[in-house]
């Protein structure tokens, strides 16, 4: 089966063959998939980090030469810490801007340089380095997207949904979890908000006996942060997600996982 890298900085992936159609996800920077279908132009593709499928533009990816490929060893990567870092490609000059999330292939903390589909990159600045610990890291990972605009299938500070939000904090951690909220309920071990969560665990919300709809991250102290019209932080309780702007529950609590 072929396989395939994201080579722009990030890479919509879409319900159908055409740049018209719903935006379900998106690919970062580095991020490998393999290829399930092909239609002219674009590609049906199944994401390795969380196994999502969709449709993106041929132009957007690279898909090696996997004979050429055979035998080498896989190269050492680093998550991107920071929420949006600058690059410059060595050979041509041309700045990129990475977002945080993005797999830098042999990357050097001495250079601060890396690699990706026969190019050289060089970063303005050193990566962000997070806390010591899953918990601390996920939750300062979080942080760094307070403010950004919700957007459906986004997975950036440019624009980001609430289970894009938790994937991305978790997988700057170093910990890969499902992409979608209902999925990510099913992942974890379930604990109790008033006796055993702690910062970092998951809280899902949605209306009894339905789908989970709504997830964010627990950041002690009865404070969550997820992405609600823009990434922000609200209260929250045993009844639910509670905003102070308008002064109501906005999210029923349905269960808290640890991750």
């Amino acid at each position: 089966m072929k396989r395939g890298i994201a080579i722009c900085p990030v890479v919509p992936m879409r319900s159908a063959a055409d740049e018209r159609s719903e935006m379900t996800s998106q690919l970062l920077w580095g991020e490998t998939f393999c290829v399930a279908e092909q239609s002219t132009g674009w590609l049906r593709i199944c994401a390795d980090l969380d196994r999502y499928a969709g449709w993106v533009n041929r132009l957007m990816v690279h898909l090696p030469d996997e004979a050429a490929r055979e035998g080498e060893p896989p190269l050492p990567f680093r998550i991107c810490t920071s929420a949006l870092s600058l690059a410059v490609n060595r050979q041509t000059g041309q700045h990129v801007y990475l977002p945080q999330g993005s797999v830098l292939y042999g990357y050097s903390e001495a250079t601060r340089t890396f690699a990706l589909a026969g190019n050289t990159y060089r970063l303005t600045r050193a990566l962000r380095k997070l806390p010591a610990g899953r918990r601390r890291a996920a939750v300062a990972a979080a942080m760094q997207l307070l403010n950004a605009p919700y957007l459906w299938g986004g997975r950036t500070a440019l624009g980001v949904d609430c289970s894009g939000l938790t994937q991305l904090a978790y997988r700057t951690a170093g910990v890969a979890i499902p992409r979608d909220a209902a999925q990510q309920a099913e992942a974890g071990t379930a604990v109790s908000l008033t006796e055993d969560a702690q910062p970092a665990d998951l809280a899902f919300f949605g209306s009894e006996g339905e789908k989970i709809t709504h997830v964010g991250m627990l950041l002690g102290g009865g404070k969550i942060i997820h992405a609600s019209g823009c990434v922000r932080i609200d209260s929250v309780d045993s009844t639910g997600i509670f905003n102070g702007n308008l002064n109501q529950y906005t999210h029923k609590l349905r269960v808290v996982k640890a991750m």
